[in-house]
């Protein structure tokens, strides 16, 4: 299999005009072919998600992990006897844009074609309606063959790529770098949970603690106290005691003294 040069890449495509239609003379360059971006695309982060039709020129923008369906200008007709090789034009890969769809272009196939890319680069990629971006090559095979692909005769962005890549949130970078973030957030709050909850825990304890010193000394304040009241109401008793004793005493002593003054009287 021999990859066709320039020259006989220009005698193929202007002596056969419905390879590439539309054509440019110009757009042919070190062999190939550049195809340019046409006006429906399908951009991933789009809201709602579903095709975008450009105006002239208008530029899309693919963000950082995030996919998109690109349909060229050109309708293409590939000759039977030859099989075609596309790619992206190394100053867009270079930016990170990656071509997920496939690489080659069957013999006899014809439509537009379709790229399915990813931004894998940290940063925008800007593209706009009608600019060259994606180079065809072609190459010769032995015998003629028949397409019988679904695809044939395409000229808009099938609904089938679009629904796969609409089903809810892509796992990006961007979107796992996103959910780590909330993740972190939401560590840092459960954190400051547990730390809350460990001083209040801390504070309680102290307080508990305290408590119950303070009850420790009541009480012990309170036996003393107590046994304070105690030894005085026994000294108290004890005291009245030898108060009424010494009370009876002097009674009986003062009753001895009268019946002695009696006793003196009748003498």
């Amino acid at each position: 299999m021999a990859f066709v040069g320039t020259k006989t890449l220009t005698v193929l495509l202007t002596g056969t005009s419905d390879i590439i239609k539309p054509f440019d003379l110009e757009r042919i360059k070190n062999g190939a072919y550049e195809l340019s971006l046409g006006a429906q695309v399908f951009l991933t982060d789009s809201s709602p998600r579903s095709v975008k039709q450009l105006a002239d020129k208008e530029k899309i923008e693919i963000k950082p992990g995030q996919f998109a369906l690109l349909l060229t200008n050109e309708y293409v007709k590939i000759p039977k006897n030859k099989i075609a090789f596309i790619s992206i034009k190394a100053r867009i890969k270079f930016k990170g844009l990656v071509n997920v769809s496939g690489f080659h272009v069957d013999p006899g196939y014809e439509g537009k074609l379709l790229f399915s890319v990813y931004n894998a680069g940290p940063s925008s990629i800007v593209l706009s309606n009608g600019a060259p971006y994606f180079p065809i090559w072609f190459a010769e095979i032995d015998q003629d063959q028949e397409y019988n692909g679904q695809h044939n005769g395409q000229t808009v962005i099938p609904d089938d790529p679009v629904e796969s890549l609409s089903q809810g949130e892509l796992a990006s970078p961007s979107v796992l770098s996103k959910r780590i973030d909330e993740t972190k957030h939401l560590k840092t709050k459960i954190e400051w949970v547990i730390l809350a909850i460990f001083g209040i825990g801390v504070a309680l304890l102290i307080k508990v603690w305290t408590d119950t010193n303070r009850l420790k000394d009541a009480i012990q304040v309170g036996y003393q106290q107590k046994a304070t009241e105690i030894v005085a109401d026994s000294t108290i008793r004890m005291l009245k005691n030898d108060i009424n004793k010494l009370t009876k005493k002097v009674d009986s002593l003062k009753s001895l003294s009268k019946n002695t003054q009696v006793i003196r009287k009748r003498k």
